[in-house]
């Protein structure tokens, strides 16, 4: 009995001093094969300097690991320590429980070149070659449960090899109190993340595997939008892209229904800036904040409490044959495959697109502090408009139903802008309602308009305008009234070909009252659904039409511009036995000399109304009546190319003899 009870306690011996010394083997063997057969594990190279390994607690801890690329010299991923505990004996009761897992030190080289990743062979190593689909929807009774998991110091480095655009994130941190899949115990954990150009990510989230409901709230500080950069370069040509943004966002609901999750938090930019080395800032923004009640994916539902635009600096410059924006957006070239499957697809998807339509809602608007110049390089002389103090104002937008909204601006000159606007957003041809005053604007800033539409500069002149834009059903009435002081233009230029060849000189001469004001009604009207209308063009040959008729106009107008009588200025009555001319006569000719001095383009036309029978001696007198007026006109200061008499039909019984008056209007 003695006997067998010490063979027992020898075997017991020899078989605990087996295990032990397996324990201590254990490590330097599993480290050995690790660098040894790497590649049949995982496809790559691995190294490993240090394996710890404690099968009784349960506890492994790897120090000093680096997977190495395709070609085994360059390093893929490596970190300084994973350290591991696990409770082996809940492996029993079908429980994996990891009770700490900390990585530390992970350091990450991805490099794109095409569509392909340098990860690529690790996921080819481990892909299945069957092709078998598991149709076993049993529930497994497993219960996967880690708590204490822990990144710190790891960070990614982001490189394209075809483009050479890199992306670096040093500061990566992860920290989840416990995760749970399979059981009824929630879930929570977070993580963060530093930029390299600046910044702070960071996320904490919580998960009811019971109820499948989720909570996640994330929060950006001070994100440095140079980070952004690489990312851009395919969009954007701006060598830095400036600013800062801070955002937080709130995101809860179930894993089953995602889409109609809440989502709600508040968006910040400021100090945005598009910047290209040698050239002043393309645009800058002091401040951009975004309030979000609730975003609904589902039902494609955007419910925003409150915009705020503040700071914007910002111009526009348009060329022949491009603009800043085209300046701004980087061009790529698509091939032609490429561009035919996405015509494809794009008809496709309006074929069967039965999506939500966006329901959009804007609580206040506001824009406060802008000014932005449009520059425009493709008329005769440039043209460049700064517009100043821009604010607006706008309260419950929506895509759908009525609006308005309220801007105000500072223009060139001192002049000044205010819009009202009613109107609809999601079909802007079915309703607007638009009240547009401006006052004060210097004239000569429209100048280069003017030569390129009549070749005539704008010398002198302050502008004021009041418009009423109605749309209906795509049916345009625009009714405008022009309010011009003291306007002056030059002579015309020769070195322009003009769109309309309008005496624009003359007719704001006769528009003129004696106070030098000019006030017109211009009405406009068209369809907007033309494929000819350019309302622009519309406006140019509304008021060119006016102009002609004007310039065109007895000269009766021209005298009641200059504040003469015009009684006298539709006919110079001269008497069938008459040897000379009257009082009267001279007193008629003298206001047409004035006229003709106040314009070059004006010709006076007299055409003679000579009593039938229009014998010699009737015709001999005329010939002396002809050449006391072009004597008298000369003396007065006429040129002789202002002053032009032909020859009328006789008149008939009972109808006036003498000169009918009229103008013509040359161009210059």
């Amino acid at each position: 009995m003695k006997r067998g009870l010490k063979i027992t306690l020898w075997v017991i011996g020899i078989l605990l001093a087996i295990v032990f010394v397996a324990t201590l083997i254990a490590a330097p063997v599993a480290k050995s094969y690790i660098n040894k057969h790497g590649e049949e594990l995982v496809g790559r190279k691995v190294n490993v300097e240090e394996l710890k390994l404690n099968v009784y607690t349960g506890h492994v801890a790897i120090h000093g690991l680096s997977l190495y690329e395709d070609n085994g010299s360059d390093v893929f991923a490596s970190f300084d320590t994973l350290d591991v505990k696990a409770s082996l004996l809940k492996l029993l009761s079908h429980t994996v429980h990891l009770k700490h897992i900390t990585l530390a030190g992970l350091k990450v080289n991805l490099i794109q070149n095409g569509e392909t990743f340098n990860f690529q062979s690790i996921i080819d190593h481990f892909a299945s070659d069957t092709t078998e689909v598991d149709t076993d929807t049993t529930p497994s009774d497993w219960v996967l449960k880690f708590y204490n998991i822990r990144l710190s110091h790891a960070q990614v480095n982001y490189l394209d090899a075809q483009s050479g655009k890199q992306w670096h994130l040093p500061h990566i941190g992860l920290r989840v109190p416990g995760f749970v899949l399979g059981g009824e115990e929630q879930s929570e954990g977070g993580l963060r993340i530093g930029f390299a150009e600046g910044g702070r990510l960071s996320i904490d989230g919580n998960y009811d595997s019971h109820r499948g409901s989720y909570q996640l709230i994330a929060q950006l500080e001070n994100f440095a939008l140079q980070n952004l950069q690489p990312l851009t370069e395919d969009i954007l040509t701006v060598d830095r892209l400036g600013g800062t943004l801070n955002a937080g966002v709130k995101a809860e609901g179930t894993i089953s229904e995602i889409l109609k999750s809440y989502i709600g938090g508040s968006l910040t930019l400021n100090g945005v800036s598009l910047e290209k080395k040698g050239a002043e800032p393309m645009a800058q923004l002091r401040k951009l904040e975004v309030l979000i009640n609730n975003i609904n994916l589902d039902a494609n539902s955007y419910d925003i409490q409150e915009v705020t635009l503040e700071g914007l600096q910002a111009h526009y410059e348009q060329w022949t044959d491009h603009s800043t924006l085209d300046e701004l957006l980087a061009s790529k070239e698509s091939e032609s495959s490429e561009s035919s499957e996405n015509s494809e697809n794009s008809e496709n998807s309006k074929n069967s697109d039965n999506s939500t339509p966006m329901k959009l809602h804007v609580g206040q608007l506001s824009i406060k502090d802008c000014n932005v110049t449009y520059s425009d390089y493709t008329l005769p002389d440039p043209f460049h408009f700064p517009v100043t103090n821009l604010s607006a104002e706008a309260s419950d937008l929506t895509l759908a139903g009525g609006n308005n909204a309220k801007l105000r601006a500072t223009l060139p000159g001192g002049g000044h802008l205010m819009v009202n606007w009613k109107g609809d957003l999601d079909d802007w041809k079915r309703h607007q309602d638009l009240f547009l005053s401006i006052k004060g604007l210097d004239m000569t800033q429209l100048s280069p308009w003017a030569v390129a539409y009549t070749a005539q500069p704008i010398e002198d002149g302050i502008f004021g305008l009041s418009t009423r834009l109605n749309i209906n059903n795509s049916q345009l009435d625009n009714q405008n009234k022009i309010d011009i002081f003291k306007a002056r233009v030059g002579s015309r230029r020769k070195d322009v070909d003009p769109e309309m060849k309008v005496p624009l000189k003359t007719a704001l001469y006769i528009l003129r009252d004696k106070d030098d004001k000019i006030l017109i009604d211009l009405p406009i009207k068209g369809n907007v659904d033309s494929p000819e209308f350019n309302y622009m063009k519309l406006v140019w040959k509304t008021l060119g039409n006016l102009l002609v008729k004007v310039a065109t106009s007895p000269v009766r107008a021209l005298g009641n511009a200059l504040g003469m009588g015009s009684d006298n200025l539709d006919f110079m009555a001269i008497a069938p036995g008459q040897h000379g001319l009257t009082s009267e006569n001279y007193h008629t000719l003298s206001d047409l000399a004035t006229i003709a001095k106040s314009d070059s383009l004006v010709v006076i036309t007299l055409e003679q109304r000579m009593p039938a029978p229009a014998n010699d001696s009737v015709a001999f007198r005329y010939t002396m009546w002809n050449n006391i007026i072009q004597r008298y006109m000369q003396e007065q200061g006429v040129d002789e190319s202002q002053l032009n008499i032909t020859s009328g039909e006789p008149t008939a019984d009972g109808e006036r003899t003498g000169y009918a008056i009229g103008s013509e209007m040359k161009m210059e």
